[in-house]
């Protein structure tokens, strides 16, 4: 364009010059010319964006986010009411397996047991002095309902002793694992409970990354797979850990959608419980990776596999050979060369038309 400027430059010098010696017919050329030079004005310039191919690891990978739970983690209660008459470990403290937790008081406990075991015993009787007056003997029917209902009334009396029994052994609650008292329904001695109330110990040491996988994903992603984790709590600092499982059944997360919950254990020393239950964090799964390969931007590549390469003033237009791809960049197997400068967005490039004046063609 600026090429066809200059010639028309030159070429208006000639006309004035000519029109001089020719004034009949100078005006129609002179308005000629003017037309021609508001067609054929060069346009401000496009400014197309390039960026050199580059040569690094280029990675493959799902973002989501995910919260820590703990593998281990047991409730408490008791199988019926009464008064606590001892606490031995208060909410965040440390437990032990076999730790006593907390307990009743066993004194009506122990005499709800004595009556239940006395009811066993006055039922048993009766009903073995039925059997022991009627052997060898044909009952009559009123008989038969008599036995029927006294061993009705021992079977009673005896799943109620030991309900009694059990209650009476379950009046302390022990930690089954080593962990940390996370709920406590009470503080204080004393206080009357039913059998609702929760007791939880958490095992610190054993946690899961838990995470939510869209279904569209779901195929990509296998257990062994790396992922990098950043907790909210700790933004400087990457967790490494492997997929360990990956649920079979889909859930419906709170936004309606359909997902699967995969988890990742940190394998960490947690013994000062930097890292807690509940803590936030985003995930990055690899799903592949390519060492030391030369890529572009994805959005270099457009009409199967076309990219522009910026050569001096033109743009050359290459046919590139593409291998791993993420959200942003592609691998370029050939066609591309490491620090080859290519246009962003191809739409910017515009071919020549090979339209030309033909008074100014030379």
């Amino acid at each position: 364009m600026k090429q066809q400027l200059i010639k028309l430059l030159k070429l208006t010098q000639k006309i004035f010059k000519w029109a001089k010696f020719h004034k009949k017919i100078s005006l129609p050329l002179v308005i000629s010319l003017i037309i021609l030079i508001i067609i054929f004005k060069p346009k401000n310039a496009v400014i197309i964006a390039t960026q050199p191919a580059m040569q690094s690891d280029l990675i493959k990978s799902i973002s989501i986010t995910g919260t820590i739970e703990s593998q281990n983690s047991v409730n408490l209660t008791f199988q019926s009411g009464g008064t606590i008459n001892y606490i031995g470990a208060n909410e965040g403290d440390t437990v032990y397996r076999g730790q006593a937790i907390v307990s009743l008081d066993k004194q009506k406990l122990e005499a709800t047991f004595r009556q239940a075991e006395q009811d066993f015993t006055a039922a048993k009787a009766a009903s073995e002095q039925y059997y022991s007056s009627h052997t060898n003997a044909t009952e009559s029917y009123d008989e038969k309902v008599k036995r029927t209902s006294l061993d009705a009334i021992q079977n009673k009396a005896y799943d109620q002793m030991k309900r009694a029994e059990k209650d009476l052994t379950d009046s302390v609650l022990y930690s089954p694992i080593d962990g940390i008292l996370t709920k406590a329904g009470l503080k204080n001695v004393g206080v009357n409970i039913t059998a609702t109330t929760a007791f939880t110990i958490t095992d610190s040491n054993s946690l899961d990354f838990k995470m939510d996988i869209d279904e569209a994903d779901i195929g990509s992603v296998k257990t062994g797979q790396n992922v990098n984790i950043i907790l909210d709590a700790y933004p400087n600092e990457t967790l490494k850990v492997k997929i360990d499982s990956i649920d079979f059944v889909t859930h419906t997360t709170s936004t309606g959608g359909d997902a699967y919950t995969i988890k990742g254990n940190l394998t960490t020393d947690n013994k000062d419980y930097k890292y807690r239950v509940g803590m936030n964090g985003n995930a990055e799964i690899i799903l592949d990776r390519r060492k030391d390969v030369v890529y572009i931007s994805l959005s270099s590549v457009f009409d199967n596999n076309k990219a522009y390469v910026k050569k001096g003033n033109k743009f050359e237009l290459r046919t590139v050979k593409v291998g791993l791809e993420n959200d942003t960049d592609v691998e370029v197997l050939s066609g591309v060369e490491k620090n080859e400068e290519v246009v962003l967005d191809p739409t910017l490039v515009k071919p020549q038309k090979g339209f030309r004046i033909p008074f100014l063609a030379k």
